[in-house]
C-alpha cells in the first residue's frame, strides 16, 4: 500500500508541475499569441515558435506583474507604519491615563 500511495503522490506532484508551467502565459503573452498567428495565417505562413507580438505581450506581463508586487509592497509598508503609529498612540494614551489617575488621587488625598 505504500508503494500505490507514493507512485499516486508523483503522479499527482507531475501533474501539478505541468499545470503551472502551462499556466504561466499571461493575458498579455496570449494576445499577442493569437495576434501573430492571425498575421501569418494572413500572410499565409505556418506559425512558429514565439513571434514578436508574443514576446512583447510577455515583456508586458512581466512589467505589470513587478508593478503589483511594487504596489504590494507599498500597502505592506503603509500598513506597517500604521500599526506602528496605532501601537505608539496607544503607549501615549496610557501614559497620560496614568498621569491622570495619579492627579486624581493626588488632589482626592489633598481634599480630605
Amino acid at each position: 500500500m505504500p508503494q500505490t500511495l507514493r507512485a499516486m503522490s508523483g503522479v499527482l506532484l507531475a501533474l501539478v508541475c505541468l499545470t503551472g508551467v502551462a499556466g504561466c502565459d499571461g493575458p498579455n503573452e496570449k494576445a499577442g499569441r493569437e495576434a501573430d498567428r492571425a498575421e501569418a495565417e494572413a500572410a499565409g505562413h505556418n506559425v512558429t515558435g514565439e513571434g514578436p507580438n508574443e514576446r512583447l505581450g510577455e515583456a508586458q506581463d512581466r512589467v505589470e506583474k513587478a508593478d503589483a508586487r511594487a504596489s504590494d509592497a507599498a500597502a505592506d509598508a503603509l500598513e506597517k507604519q500604521g500599526d506602528q503609529l496605532r501601537t505608539q498612540a496607544d503607549l501615549s494614551a496610557d501614559w497620560l491615563d496614568e498621569q491622570a489617575r495619579s492627579l486624581r488621587e493626588a488632589t482626592t488625598k489633598t481634599v480630605r
